[in-house]
């Protein structure tokens, strides 16, 4: 089993009543907007580990961004590159939830462009690309069974040639 990967934002501390975080990294201190009870509460977000690096960039270069815009502390732990990880989102109660709701959105996001992707190289591996289906275009095309000749290029008819009908 791997170590967990770390990122530069939170680091874990061993306490009594278990597992708290501090707030860690190039800050010298927390945020204004963070208070030290949103540590007790986090809210956990399982996802696969490709899908975390979709998301946050590789070593989670987008995850100060985030935490930024998002008034939320995240913390990364990866089990396996190629399994699952777990995210933790510290904040206030309904930030934590839109946070999550945000994670799993751009984790489906990601999963349709990699199904999208893999099918598309499966059809071009194959060479069996379809070609598009002709849909007339409305409006636009005559009936078969009407005749239509242009100005100009009809015949006399027979009141045209009649002087008295002619005025």
């Amino acid at each position: 089993m791997a170590t967990p990967k770390k990122f530069h934002t939170l680091v874990e501390l061993q306490q009594k009543e278990g597992k708290l975080f501090e707030v860690f990294g190039n800050l010298t201190q927390p945020p204004n907007w963070f208070h030290s009870e949103y540590l007790k509460c986090p809210k956990a977000v399982n996802l696969e580990a490709w899908l975390v690096e979709a998301i946050f960039g590789l070593d989670g270069e987008h995850i100060p961004h985030v935490e930024c815009v998002t008034h939320t502390l995240l913390h990364v732990n990866r089990w396996n590159p190629e399994g699952e990880a777990e995210i933790l989102i510290f904040g206030r109660p309904y930030y934590q939830q839109d946070v999550s709701e945000m994670i799993m959105n751009l984790a489906d996001h990601f999963r349709q462009l990699r199904m999208q992707s893999s099918e598309k190289a499966a059809t071009q591996e194959t060479g069996t690309q379809g070609s598009p289906a002709k849909v007339p275009e409305t409006g636009t095309q005559q009936p078969p069974d009407l005749e239509v000749q242009e100005t100009g290029t009809q015949p006399p008819t027979k009141a045209a040639e009649d002087p008295v009908t002619r005025l």
